[in-house]
């Protein structure tokens, strides 16, 4: 049996909420701990659905608990009265992947919440580490095993069709993974939310000793289900491929890893940015994007969208101006017509032509490591902007792609027609403005940093099938300060430990880590190290920002035994930037 969690222990020093048979409400959102019976209260009804990734088959996340907030800066505690919690009556453990094309999970059903209106939402988790849950243990991987950890990823060995097994390390797990947006609860009435965990943006493969593991970049997106729309379609199924296999081992002859993306304006208009995506079924083609908001945040009507069409072995698929009507659902729901693409299923052009592309030598993500990079291409034309084709995160711990992104290669175009009321696409070739194969790549941090644009790169010449690009240092928001961290930790017993990294973290997002084996001692264990995080989002006294405090841990393992031997050391409290540019952290490492 696995050791009790240090997270574990974090999360429920001071949480005295006793679990009762269905949802339990902790805490006062406001009104202290044991609201009177006369308050005014209304229904919150919870469902989760996703986005997909074509860099794993299964993701399983185990849900213990979910928290609300009045305020969109509030900093989570187990302790603090104001926030409101409704606590699972035993952990659930969900494969998101499977919560795509429409479907939709009601995780948190019935929730009784005071009057208000709510800016946050903090989903609580057990992390990997935590002792098993049954959930977990009665959950089965594609190999017919129980899950081994609460929060698990599998994914395809290179060049075969065998699946792997990795936990998902999710940063700081006690805190939650954080969602803010507003909504009204009303005396009496049922709101019904649904929350997207967008697995493609959301998740960050890295290299963790020799292995492949999984952390988290959570990019939640809500839905209030009265205000939502449904596109659907089809394509070819015939040139799909019908197996499972990693990239290198797939055929050349059939399309395979397709995704479909929804796709808006930026609120500057600079970009086409994906607001929903989904897989298509390799067996009949079939996709559905559901839901969809049919309105911005301010409240404006969103009355269409761009489909992108993007996979492997197929050339890009743009159709545009695609209506949404508020109100319609997925093929058998109870609502509206979903607007179809086509009557038909919509062809293919398969183009095996494709290269790899990963950073530069030397040339990492900076001046914090942990971010992503999009790959856009542009149609020719007065004011047309760049589509959003492909995307990846990078390896918090080294700032790249821990796998190279395969793109479309020289021989390549773009389709694209305009929506033709459900009838026959009239798709033209085109070739992107920035010339076939070529993509301008844009990169980003985390959070509080624009987008870095690193101009063109294009395709390798032949006969390469590799290119490389130089990042483009993001900036920093207007009114955020670069801010620093001066670290110093203390190690004591550390014994076998010859691996180290702190990790710098937010929301359950890293935002930048350190190598910090060095400091560690052959010498019994015992020793001293300090250095300092740059370029960490901060505020100062005239311009505060409130989201800029920062939790922080220690990764340790023995080199070679990285499964066996890795071990999570949390660093107690929290570093706060908010209104200075300077702090320090001082952190107690001991041994196992």
């Amino acid at each position: 049996m696995k050791k009790r969690s240090n997270w574990l222990t974090m999360l429920t020093a001071g949480a005295g909420c006793a679990l009762i048979l269905g949802l339990t409400a902790c805490g006062g959102g406001g009104g202290g701990a044991n609201p009177a019976p006369t308050q005014m209260k209304g229904t919150v009804n919870l469902q989760i659905t996703d986005g997909p990734s074509d860099e794993f088959q299964h993701l399983w996340v185990t849900f213990t608990a979910i928290s609300f907030h009045t305020d969109p800066n509030a900093a989570w505690s187990a302790s603090d009265a104001t926030w409101v919690t409704m606590k699972l009556p035993a952990p659930v453990t969900i494969d998101l992947t499977t919560l795509n094309n429409g479907a939709l999970n009601t995780l948190f059903s019935g929730m009784s919440l005071p009057v208000g209106t709510y800016r946050q939402i903090r989903f609580l988790l057990d992390g990997p580490d935590a002792p098993l849950d049954a959930s977990a243990l009665a959950t089965k991987d594609s190999n017919g095993a129980a899950l081994q950890w609460n929060d698990q990823v599998e994914y395809l060995a290179a060049n075969s069709t065998t699946a792997l097994e990795s936990p998902l390390e999710i940063a700081y797990p006690t805190q939650g993974i954080q969602l803010v947006g507003t909504f009204n609860v009303v005396q009496g009435a049922t709101v019904n939310l649904a929350v997207d965990f967008d697995l493609e943006q959301s998740i960050v493969p890295f290299k963790h000793d020799t292995l492949t593991y999984f952390t988290m970049r959570p990019n939640l997106r809500y839905y209030d289900m009265t205000q939502v729309a449904a596109i659907t379609g089809t394509v070819d199924p015939s040139k799909l491929c019908q197996t499972i296999a990693a990239e290198g081992a797939q055929s050349p002859a059939c399309a395979f890893n397709l995704i479909v993306k929804a796709e808006l304006l930026t609120a500057d208009g600079s970009r086409h940015y994906v607001a929903r995506a989904t897989t298509v079924d390799p067996v009949t083609g079939n996709f559905t994007l559901y839901p969809l908001w049919t309105q911005d945040a301010s409240g404006n009507a969103i009355a269409s969208y761009d489909v992108l069409i993007r996979g492997r072995n197929i050339e890009t698929m743009i159709v545009q101006t695609v209506p949404v009507t508020m109100g319609s659902v997925p093929p058998g729901g109870l609502g509206l017509a979903p607007t179809r693409l086509q009557s038909t299923p919509i062809a293919l052009t398969l183009n095996s032509g494709e290269y790899t592309a990963q950073f530069a030598a030397n040339a990492p993500l900076a001046p914090l490591t942990s971010g992503y990079v999009i790959f856009q291409q542009t149609l020719s034309g007065a004011g047309a902007v760049p589509y959003q084709v492909r995307g990846r995160n990078t390896d918090p711990f080294n700032g790249t792609f821990r796998n190279p992104i395969p793109l479309q290669g020289s021989t390549s175009s773009l389709h694209v027609a305009p929506y033709n009321g459900g009838n026959a696409l009239a798709f033209n070739s085109q070739t992107p403005v920035e010339g076939a194969g070529a993509f301008t790549v844009a990169d980003n941090e985390v959070a509080y940093y624009t987008l870095g644009t690193a101009g063109v790169m294009p395709p390798p010449s032949a006969p390469s099938t590799s290119q490389t690009f130089t990042p483009a240092p993001p900036v920093l928001l207007s009114g955020v300060q670069s801010g620093t961290i001066n670290v110093t930790l203390a190690f004591s017993g550390i014994g076998v430990d010859n691996q180290c990294e702190l990790v710098l973290a937010r929301f359950a997002a890293i935002v930048d880590t350190y190598d910090c084996h060095s400091f560690l001692s052959t010498n019994g264990g015992t020793n001293t190290g300090s250095f300092a995080l740059n370029g960490v989002p901060a505020g100062d006294s005239a311009m505060p920002v409130p989201g800029a405090y920062y939790y922080a841990y220690v990764r340790l393992w023995q080199a070679g035994h990285g499964a066996a031997t890795r071990r999570i050391v949390p660093l107690p409290g929290f570093i706060d930037l908010r209104s200075t540019s300077a702090a320090t952290l001082n952190g107690s490492v001991p041994g196992a």
